[in-house]
Order: structure tokens, then C-alpha cells, then sequence
């Protein structure tokens, strides 16, 4: 039960739920039946203050989900620009691609985010 109030946490932007269940030594890795962080979550619904938390809790920053898709993938898909910059920061695999083929620029390009398709232009991206 834990395990699934900490992934809803993550993605209602629950910070003080977070906060509570890492004390309490929750697998900050938990993932759901699609393979789907509180990481990956945080980021796709733009909750950058749980993003932080987590990576600060040693969050795997490139964990792919059973789409290939990753925290950077969707906080890029959604425009997430700070949370782009931060992930981009924590090393996150700015080449990263879905398993249709999309990377996190594709989608930002597609979704005309031309600020995070910059930052990722910036940081190498192809």
C-alpha cells in the first residue's frame, strides 16, 4: 500500500507524503506495473521541488519505464523547462529514446517547446 501512495504522491505533487514514506525507508525506485517511477512521475506532471527530492535521495535519473521512456523523456514531452535543466545537471541521458524510436527532442520539438529544445540542443542532444 505504501509503495502506491508514494507513486501517487509523486505524480499529485504530494511532497509531504514523499518526504514522510523516504523517512519511513521507502525504495525510492518503487516502480508500478509499467515499470514507471515516483522519478519519471514527479517529472512528467512538473513537480520539480519532488523531482529534487528524489534524485537527492539517490533517484535513478535514467530509469526507463516498459516504453522506454524516462523522467527527462516526459518532462521534456510536457515543457517542463527546469526540470529538463535540472536532469540535465544530475547527467541524465539527454539521447534517450523511446521504443518507437522518439527521443526527449523529438517530443519537445513536436509539443513546440523551443526553449527545452534548446537546453537540449545545448547539452548535445541528436
Amino acid at each position: 500500500m505504501n509503495n502506491e501512495a508514494f507513486l501517487e504522491a509523486a505524480e499529485a505533487g504530494d511532497i509531504e507524503t514523499i518526504s514522510r514514506l523516504l523517512k519511513d525507508g521507502i525504495n525510492v525506485d518503487t516502480k508500478d506495473n509499467h515499470e514507471r517511477t515516483a522519478l519519471l512521475k514527479a517529472a512528467k506532471y512538473g513537480h520539480k521541488d519532488i523531482v529534487e527530492l528524489l534524485v537527492k535521495n539517490g533517484a535513478e535519473v535514467d530509469h526507463r519505464d516498459n516504453r522506454g521512456t524516462s523522467p527527462l523523456y516526459w518532462a521534456s514531452t510536457n515543457g517542463h523547462y527546469e526540470i529538463v535543466q535540472f536532469l540535465i545537471e544530475q547527467s541524465s541521458d539527454v539521447d534517450v529514446h523511446d521504443d518507437r524510436g522518439w527521443s526527449a527532442k523529438d517530443q519537445a520539438i513536436t509539443h513546440h517547446h523551443d526553449n527545452v529544445v534548446e537546453l537540449l540542443n545545448s547539452a548535445g542532444a541528436h
